[in-house]
């Protein structure tokens, strides 16, 4: 009988988190019996049309008195289908403590995404007490949390390190011709820079469309001729509408394009020259492992994961956060420079296949599975 796995989410958002959680339980199933646990929200579809047993509760910043019980009951019902043999708690650290509750020793494994906003240094500080208290492993998504939550007195017994991967895309063509379409995009004729993020604070969106701006007028690309710069925005979130009214007050409203949230990303990636992560804060970024599978040139932040993903001058180029006037420097040298982005996307995708690969991310986790199952 295979071991049953227990995935808790404490949301369902479309964001980074989800999307590791998802890749993880699509390629473990044919290894574990997995369950999942997690409240309603955006990014539900994908996880309710799994062929798993699923249970529901209330998000505890919407209702705690209402989520906790129902947590408690949920995980009681699928130990009754089939005894759990470990837990894996992704983001949240005090979901681990109703986990306890329910379960007693049963090994719990979690893993620390990345913590942002104000409050951030606070949270990685309680993750570290809940982690030392509670779990039996802990994953961090990049060596820069890693050293981070060792520095604020994680047991480093407990502290792996398991790269955030993702698949190499199966692209097509006709998607992408009708995302061009959509958009009105001109691959040919326009030189395309795109990012995929949550329109908030932390991506430092705003610092891109200033960086964007400083780069009219349009610069002539050697050996490609006169081209159009594009800038492609895909995402949703909070900042959505100051961030088009800022293109608009920066005369640029008319090449930027925000496509909101997709659930079909590489085969818009795929129309990408360049992709640009201007993160403030970051821990292992998806959207920029994704580009790396496509052999994507990447200009970055120097935050969180950022530099680990990205090797300065090999596969893209690393600037200061909040540095538009840096940021829009390396963007002009990588458009007028087609051999350096071709050099630059050929090792990035190698760089990806050695660290960044969604199989070396589930065997590494499998491997933690079975150690503190095992033990």
């Amino acid at each position: 009988m295979k071991k049953h796995i227990l995935f808790v989410l404490p949301y369902l958002n479309q964001g980074g988190t989800e999307k590791q959680a998802l890749s993880l339980i699509e390629g473990l199933r044919d290894r574990y019996k997995i369950s999942f646990i997690a409240p309603d929200g955006k990014g539900a579809p994908q996880f309710r049309a799994l062929p798993i047993t699923q249970r529901e509760f209330t998000r505890w910043d919407f209702n705690f008195f209402k989520g906790l019980p129902e947590l408690l009951r949920g995980i009681k019902e699928i130990q009754k289908e089939q005894a759990i043999d470990l837990v894996h708690v992704h983001g949240a650290h005090e979901l681990m403590l109703p986990v306890r509750l329910a379960l007693g020793k049963v090994p719990v494994i979690f893993t620390v995404h990345g913590y942002h906003g104000d409050s951030a240094k606070i949270s990685y500080q309680l993750s570290c007490l809940f982690n030392n208290l509670l779990a039996n492993q802990v994953i961090a998504v990049c060596e820069a949390e890693y050293n981070l939550l060792k520095e604020l007195g994680l047991n480093e017994k407990k502290l792996h390190l398991v790269y955030n991967g993702v698949k190499e895309p199966i692209l097509n063509q006709q998607k992408s011709l009708e995302f061009a379409q959509k958009f009105n995009l001109d691959p040919p004729n326009q030189i395309i820079l795109g990012t995929a993020a949550r329109l908030n604070e932390a991506k430092g969106l705003t610092y891109l469309l200033k960086a964007f701006a400083a780069l009219t007028p349009n610069p002539s690309p050697i050996g490609r001729g006169e081209q159009e710069l594009i800038l492609v925005i895909a995402g949703n979130g909070d900042l959505e509408t100051s961030l088009k009214q800022e293109s608009q007050d920066l005369g640029i409203g008319d090449r930027v394009i925000f496509t909101g949230y997709l659930d079909d990303l590489p085969n818009l990636m795929q129309l990408f020259d360049i992709f640009v992560l201007p993160s403030l804060q970051e821990a292992c970024s998806l959207a920029c492992a994704e580009a790396m599978s496509q052999s994507k040139p990447v200009v970055g932040t120097c935050v969180g994961g950022i530099a680990e993903q990205v090797s300065d001058r090999q596969t893209g180029f690393i600037v200061n956060p909040r540095d538009p006037e840096s940021l829009a420097a390396k963007l002009r040298e990588l458009i007028n420079d087609q051999e350096l982005r071709d050099r630059f996307a050929k090792k990035g995708y190698e760089r990806y296949q050695q660290l960044f690969s969604s199989e070396i991310m589930l065997n590494k986790t499998a491997e933690l599975y079975d150690l503190a199952i095992a033990s």
